[in-house]
């Protein structure tokens, strides 16, 4: 077999190292090949093997790569890729349980790896055939054998009754997964197995229900691509996903200019280093508030969006905010630095709404804590607290405050937060012999969003996103992606400090009118001006929206989306705005006064205006003759003057085509 060098160009760049990661710690190596937009084919048993617990818990796809086992060299020119979904034709490849392929269980060794990036405007994607037909076909993949990508020729005879591509040759262990490749460069099989001595190769064909799998599973991937066209590919990336990410330092995608940067994004991810701490420098990089990392050693640049640990030779260092990083120094009162599976899950409770209190309330109830303190009076509680957390004797004065504190009634518990939190605490815990780097925003959870130069990624929950915390790129611009939950955007300037609009796409648009920046927003239910809220609302829950101005005021939040779930939930406009008309602040309101008087309200409360006198004795007189007030006052809240008044640039609705409040 013979090495490609030339791996920029069709069909190598389409061929991907591909290692698996199981729960039992195994790391296997793969190989496959890019047939869609986000669509990787490789082999079920490289994903998946009974023995180590069953699936990969994460996979990282590498197109184009250099990798020498024999010499450690590894290159990433096209960047990396995590995965965010793996499907097999089958639950388990090894039907009979004998950890051994059969021709049986390798006619159907197929998955399919879905990314949510577009890996095919990087690499582009093979075609692939269901021919039966025999050939002379090219091999390629990344065994473990070999120097790199590395390929072979063979002659391949087609066994239906499995169905199998048998070939004279082989690549042997790592190379699986890896495609067969007819003359026109379309992919005939998927390698499965072989011999030890690589004298022949079996392929799963994509024949009949193999071909019809796949065509299948590449579209049911295409949802992955929704947010796709905001998140970075190519040369100099390496890409991780929203669930938990372990990156190697060693397997980063460097570009030429020997830089790399590292989405993370949601999750608690963790990259681990090459040397020791000091063998690095450390710094923000003012222009997106990512993490700059510069290795002495090879002289690569690392820019870290959103990766939460460094893991050096020598110690681990925490990226938080400012707000994480309380948690992290609770952990000094037992003396020792954060495990990051520890950290991790009280940072998630965290932003899952535990508050700080209950949790510092855990340590300071815990078996550990009272083992360590429990056996000393006060004084020694509040020496030990200076020896454990700040690593000095405590001053005579100092002892003495926190003693009398103590015996006043000043729990040991608000006694420890006020230590692990001090000024003295801050310095030991993020100076240069500490645990913690203070960053502006890094998500940690599902529940964070996810910052980056001209995007920013919302979450499943209920979001609220500050515009000072958004970056934008270089076109003075931010897309703003809320995902599901009510998302509010708080402005930094009145509802009159932009153009307002809605296009074709249902895509709000914010342009500062001096020019500063345009911010795009996708699933934002709420803008919070300095001046006023506007409400992103479709059609129907406007008109729920517009009957708040019977009361002359806007909606309150919470109020405005029980009423939209009562509505999506089947409550008819009608059963909703009888509510309004029935309700005690209606009657406060209007119930005094008689029919011309009501009509005269209606007027000066929901249009802002004095009623003409035409329009007062019309209203009169449809009162006079049965019309509810109700009615009346729903005649009002949807005329066209009342949807210009709320909709208009001083409203306080925008409307869309559709929106995700429910």
């Amino acid at each position: 077999m013979n090495e490609v060098t030339f791996r920029n160009v069709s069909p190598y760049k389409q061929v991907c190292y591909i290692q698996t990661y199981f729960s039992d710690g195994t790391v296997f190596r793969g190989s496959g090949t890019v047939v869609g937009a986000n669509d990787v084919l490789t082999a079920l048993h490289v994903v998946y093997s009974a023995d180590h617990g069953g699936w990969a818990t994460k996979i990282v796809v590498t197109p184009a790569a250099d990798v020498d086992e024999h010499t450690g060299a590894f290159s990433a020119e096209l960047g990396t890729y995590g995965a965010r979904r793996v499907i097999g034709y089958s639950g388990n490849w090894d039907t009979n349980g004998d950890g051994v392929p059969s021709p049986d269980e390798s006619g159907h060794d197929l998955a399919l790896i879905g990314l949510d990036v577009n890996l095919g405007n990087v690499t582009g994607s093979l075609g692939y055939s269901s021919s039966q037909s025999g050939f002379n076909g090219t091999m390629l993949g990344y065994p473990s054998s070999g120097t790199g990508l590395m390929q072979e020729t063979g002659t391949a005879t087609y066994y239906p009754s499995y169905p199998i591509f048998y070939v004279n040759d082989g690549l042997g262990a790592g190379a699986s997964g890896g495609p067969l490749l007819d003359a026109n460069g379309n992919i005939r099989g998927v390698l499965s197995a072989g011999d030890q001595n690589d004298t022949f190769s079996w392929y799963a064909a994509l024949t009949g229900n193999n071909y019809t799998w796949l065509n299948q599973q590449i579209a049911a991937n295409d949802d992955l691509l929704a947010d796709s066209q905001y998140k970075p590919t190519g040369p100099g990336v390496s890409s991780g996903t929203k669930l938990y990410d372990i990156f190697y330092e060693y397997q980063l995608g460097f570009d030429s200019s020997k830089t790399t940067q590292v989405y993370a994004y949601q999750g608690a991810d963790a990259l681990v280093m090459s040397g020791r701490y000091n063998d690095y420098f450390i710094s923000k990089d003012s222009s997106d508030g990512s993490l700059r990392v510069y290795n002495f050693s090879t002289g690569n640049t690392s820019y870290l969006h959103d990766v939460n640990a460094l893991v050096f030779n020598d110690k681990t260092l925490y990226v938080m905010t400012e707000d994480q990083a309380q948690i992290a120094r609770l952990f000094t009162v037992l003396n020792r630095t954060p495990d990051f599976q520890g950290l991790a899950y009280w940072v998630d409770a965290y932003a899952h709404g535990t508050s700080f209190k209950t949790i510092a309330d855990s340590f300071s109830q815990s078996q550990e804590f009272a083992q360590r303190y429990n056996a000393v009076d006060n004084a020694g509680f509040a020496g030990q607290l200076y020896q454990t957390i700040l690593g000095r004797t405590g001053d005579s004065g100092g002892i003495a405050y926190w003693k009398s504190l103590l015996d006043n009634g000043l729990s040991r518990g608000d006694a420890m937060i006020s230590f692990t939190n001090s000024d003295e605490n801050h310095r030991r815990t993020e100076g240069n012999s500490g645990f913690i780097k203070i960053v502006d925003h890094t998500a940690w959870t599902d529940a964070d969003m996810v910052y980056q130069k001209g995007a920013a990624f919302g979450t499943s929950y209920s979001d609220t996103i500050f515009e000072s915390q958004l970056v934008l790129d270089s076109t003075k611009s931010s897309t703003v992606l809320g995902g599901a939950g009510i998302d509010t955007i708080y402005l930094s300037g009145s509802s009159q400090s932009y153009n307002r609009y809605t296009d074709q796409g249902n895509v709000v648009h914010l342009d500062a009118t001096n020019g500063s920046k345009s911010i795009a927003l996708h699933d934002m239910n709420v803008l919070s001006f300095q001046d006023r809220n506007v409400f992103v609302l479709d059609s129907a829950q406007a008109e729920v929206a517009r009957l708040y101005t019977v009361f002359d005021r806007m909606p309150e939040t919470g109020g405005l989306q029980y009423w939209i779930d009562k509505l999506a939930a089947g409550t008819t406009f009608q059963t909703i705005a009888n509510t309004f008309s029935q309700s005690s602040e209606f009657a406060q309101r209007y119930n005094a006064v008689d029919n011309t008087g009501f009509a005269q309200q209606l007027y000066s409360t929901i249009l802002h205006r004095n009623g003409d006198q035409g329009g007062i004795d019309y209203w009169k007189g449809q009162l006079d003759q049965g019309m509810s007030r109700g009615t009346a006052m729903v005649q009002f809240t949807n005329s066209t003057e009342n949807h210009q008044l709320t909709e208009g640039q001083n409203g306080f609705i925008q409307l869309v085509g559709s929106t995700d409040w429910v």
